[in-house]
């Protein structure tokens, strides 16, 4: 048992009372905390994070050199690609934190909070909500998920400005609105983990 899931079970049975039915009051919530975090990947993690990267790319192409080519007569065009990284899709042991502009390790209070938008934005709003696919897709945070080992097992990466995202594994019964990740993004500024595009983003860890 993770020390995440052990410390919100406690927390669960001593101040929320999901059993007692005094419980269900002001809004109704597809998943209470109990079922968050008995939730793949929370109930395998044994802390979080949430990070920044890319704060200074923008997905831009720019011309960075042209050269004459003698053989051909032609000008060749070298181009600079600005699109920034991705986390791995593959092999996790390639996860390299080197990149990364800023880290957060969250507390109980904060990894409940997280895990109450993922699953349960749609719910309170009493609205239709579904995923819409966009293009642009340049992430700049992500949601690391480590194991009693302390390595990243799973990984939420988000891109807020086209509202889609990326996993590792299969991470499920998340609400992937355009809500749940207006609240993320508010809830990654509030603890001070920027989400926008910097022309000068310096590493602050």
């Amino acid at each position: 048992m993770t020390t995440i899931i052990a410390n919100a079970q406690h927390k669960v049975s001593k101040t929320t009372g999901i059993k007692n039915n005094k419980s269900k009051k002001v809004t109704e919530t597809n998943f209470n905390l109990s079922k968050r975090i008995n939730s793949y990947p929370f109930n395998k993690a044994s802390q979080i994070k949430i990070i920044s990267y890319n704060l200074n790319s923008d997905g831009m192409t720019r011309v960075s050199a042209e050269t004459y080519d003698k053989e051909t007569g032609r000008t060749v065009t070298t181009l600079d690609y600005n699109i920034g990284i991705e986390l791995p899709r593959k092999n996790l042991d390639s996860l390299s934190l080197e990149n990364v502009t800023q880290i957060k390790t969250l507390n109980l209070s904060q990894v409940e909070k997280l895990s109450d938008i993922l699953y349960n934005t749609c719910s309170r709003l009493n609205t239709n909500c579904s995923e819409i696919i966009r293009g642009c897709y340049l992430p700049r945070n992500a949601i690391l998920f480590f194991d009693e080992n302390g390595k990243v097992f799973d990984y939420l990466e988000l891109c807020f400005e086209c509202k889609t995202k990326e996993s590792f594994g299969k991470i499920e019964n998340l609400d992937l609105s355009d809500y749940m990740y207006n609240d993320l993004e508010k809830y990654f500024n509030n603890l001070g983990i920027k989400t926008k595009y910097e022309t000068l983003a310096s590493p602050s860890k």
